[in-house]
């Protein structure tokens, strides 16, 4: 059995923060129900680039999943979503704080309904905040967590950080709350402050310092020749992390600068120098040419990888980080191995929007013609 077998999850929310985390619990086994708004669903089904009218960023997160299309707003609606409440052992909402109670879903309803219920709310300030009324997405909560104010000027990140670590402490929180669960529980997810837990070095030195860091602030912000990023001679890049003595005695051996081999802890003029000599040696060759040098050798150095690289890599595929899910064909998949963690079933596609609707009716007692009047009526899709 994998670890969450039997559980069962209602996901109301949308977008990466909750989907994230349903997808995290459905790879350890859960069955994950998707709750959706009929007529459009999860806007994650739109998000570009799209292959054969699908979103492939849906497709990965939404995998193994089954999905509902109910209208919350409509009374027919909130009686099959209080029936699929009663078989659920966890409930998920990430809309704004407030949203869920006006339709009659809070924690307070839903604990009367099932008493043992886990129920996680992801939003972006949490439910107690000044904040908590303000819309964003994921460029909005990494600029408040002061994610985006380490270089020079202010760049679209290349990773929703913030969706994801919700999504992440999200999935801990459930699994906490399920090992112990004896009564209903209760877990507000901050998307801001989940980002800025994770900021855990940058955070450090600012209350170390009184001085918020900055490039060249200390050896993990690029300070130091042995913790830093150098050129090759083809436009390429190589990452150096050589900080212990042996790992700096063999880059230094390796590269053939041996005159720098104990400026490393020097002198702010030493330590220029030996940057200087490491960006003379690196400028000497290729990138791929220092990786199957170096990284065999015990130097903490290895190649900046593109995207692509990475997912192409030997490593990636020993690792299996891509899994095939049959109509969406390739995925990113979870590092999480062996037993009891992983999903024991093959893994399917993301489900069309309201795809297992009348499976799921049916097992929810809704007889074929009250099915067809709530679909008629728009109630369910």
């Amino acid at each position: 059995m994998s670890f969450l077998e039997g559980v069962r999850v209602v996901d109301a929310t949308r977008l990466l923060p909750g989907g994230y985390c349903s997808m995290l619990l459905s790879d350890m086994g859960a069955e994950v129900v998707k709750v959706e708004q009929p007529g459009l669903g999860d806007y994650m089904r739109a998000t570009p680039p799209t292959k054969g009218g699908r979103s492939p960023v849906h497709a990965t997160v939404n995998r193994n999943k089954r999905s509902i299309g109910i209208d919350l707003k409509s009374p027919g609606g909130k009686e099959v979503m209080r029936r699929l409440l009663k078989t659920a052992d966890v409930f998920m909402e990430g809309f704004r704080p407030g949203a869920m109670s006006r339709l009659g879903f809070s924690f307070a309803s839903v604990k009367r309904l099932n008493p043992k219920i886990v129920y996680c709310s992801i939003s972006a300030y949490g439910q107690e905040s000044r904040l908590s009324s303000m819309p964003g997405h994921d460029i909005n909560f990494q600029a408040m967590a002061g994610t985006m104010a380490y270089s020079k000027g202010a760049g679209v990140p290349l990773l929703q950080l913030g969706d994801v670590a919700s999504g992440m402490y999200a999935a801990v929180g459930i699994l906490g709350a399920l090992a112990g669960r004896k009564r209903g529980v209760f877990l507000d997810v901050p998307i801001v402050g989940s980002l800025l837990s994770w900021m855990v070095v940058p955070a450090a030195a600012y209350l170390a310092t009184g001085k918020a860091p900055r490039e060249k602030h200390s050896m993990i912000f690029g300070s130091t020749p042995y913790y830093n990023v150098y050129r090759t001679s083809d436009g390429g890049y190589m990452a150096v992390a050589a900080i212990e003595e042996v790992f700096w005695r063999n880059l230094v051996a390796a590269l053939g600068v041996p005159g720098i081999q104990n400026k490393r802890f020097g002198t702010k003029e030493e330590r220029a120098f030996a940057t200087s000599e490491l960006k003379r040696a690196f400028a000497s060759r290729t990138r791929d040419e220092w990786s199957k040098l170096l990284m065999g050798r015990d130097t903490c150095a290895t190649p900046v990888l593109t995207v692509e690289e990475a997912l192409t890599s030997d490593w990636a595929e020993t690792m299996e980080m891509l899994v095939d899910v049959g109509g969406d064909g390739q995925v990113l998949n979870s590092p999480l191995r062996g037993a009891p963690a992983a999903r024991k079933k093959p893994f399917t596609p993301a489900p069309d929007l309201g795809s297992d609707t009348l499976s799921i009716m049916k097992a929810l007692g809704y007889a074929a013609p009250a099915v067809s009047r709530l679909k008629e009526s728009g109630v369910i899709e």
